[in-house]
């Protein structure tokens, strides 16, 4: 809807196109020839949030960021990949690619669910939800403790982003990225969107999203912390996560992973093929090694076991929209 409607959760446009109430629905939408996607609810929200602890002259991705070498680069793509293998083992990941809608397959990104378990990416996080943004604004990350706290002071910032100038500038393009529905539960429960960013762009400069400062208190940090539980409502467990956070700091590399990301032109192409990409990471500090994906059992059952519990509540809250040409309110 534009932007100047004021409700972040209506159940009707100004076309007449009718939605479920609920915030916790999902909306499949094509995002390509044969391809679909699920769009975190409520759908005819006009805007979308990010928050941020401080303002970043250059707001950007984090594997465009000055720290982030170009063979650091190389490495965090090919980590992706190995990722992505790791993913077709979830058992979540072949139900959900076996659910065919209206002849449309899901379409799995691996790349979201990496931004999500802190890999570097070329995606921005942002949300459905302004408390969702207002958390993550008033509420530091503690990464040697892996948990957050509540902000005493400072000045956040809030970004909102007109996703209906978003779409008409950028829809067409792969920028855009709804999340919704994953095989790890993490970006639906945070209502999450992601926007990927070229290199040197910056997203103060784009024309759809604008930012105001927020000064950060006591009481509004303690506010939003206390609404998700510390930060555990949007970060839910799931019996993979120790897995992955073990692969994202093990600072090892599947050969497998390289090899393949060259052969399908995912990394950038080595004068000296694979054994030149893999002796320029072993310079940076990164272990290579010919080695398989490996889970273990105890890892995959549980992981079975938590998707059984929530695989009909997952598919339960599918909708599709529907249309009337008239309507009645009492």
């Amino acid at each position: 809807m534009p932007m100047n409607f004021p409700d972040d959760e209506s159940w009707i446009n100004h076309h007449g196109i009718v939605s479920e109430r609920g915030i916790d629905l999902l909306m499949p939408i094509a995002i390509s020839a044969g391809r679909y996607r699920f769009m975190p609810g409520p759908e005819f929200s006009p805007r979308l949030y990010r928050g941020q602890n401080k303002f970043h002259p250059r707001c950007r991705p984090s594997i465009f960021r000055p720290e982030m070498s170009n063979v650091d680069a190389l490495y965090w793509v090919a980590k992706s990949i190995e990722l992505s293998a790791v993913m077709d083992r979830h058992p979540a990941t072949g139900d959900l690619m076996a659910y065919q809608i209206e002849g449309l397959d899901f379409a799995l990104n691996i790349e979201a669910i990496a931004q999500h378990y802190q890999y570097p990416t070329q995606l921005l996080d942002f949300s459905r939800s302004r408390d969702v943004a207002m958390f993550f604004a008033t509420c530091a990350y503690d990464q040697a403790g892996d948990d957050f706290s509540p902000l005493q002071s400072g000045a956040a910032v809030l970004y909102t982003v007109d996703l209906r100038e978003l779409i008409l500038q950028r829809g067409g393009q792969t920028s855009f990225l709804p999340l919704g529905l994953e095989p790890l539960p993490r970006p639906e429960a945070q209502r999450a969107l992601a926007l990927r960013l070229g290199v040197g762009e910056n997203l103060n400069d784009m024309p759809w999203v604008q930012h105001q400062e927020i000064e950060i208190t006591p009481a509004l940090s303690r506010h939003y912390f206390e609404m998700f539980g510390g930060g555990k409502k949007l970060f839910p467990d799931n019996p993979f996560d120790d897995h992955i956070a073990a692969l994202r700091t093990n600072c090892t590399l599947p050969l497998q992973a390289l090899q393949f990301g060259l052969e399908q032109g995912l990394l950038p192409a080595h004068p000296e093929g694979v054994i030149g990409a893999r002796n320029r990471l072993r310079a940076a500090g990164y272990a290579v090694e010919d080695r398989a994906v490996d889970i273990d059992e105890s890892v995959m059952q549980a992981a079975a076991d938590e998707w059984a519990v929530r695989k009909f509540d997952y598919f339960s809250r599918i909708r599709m929209r529907g249309a009337v040409d008239h309507m009645v309110v009492e």
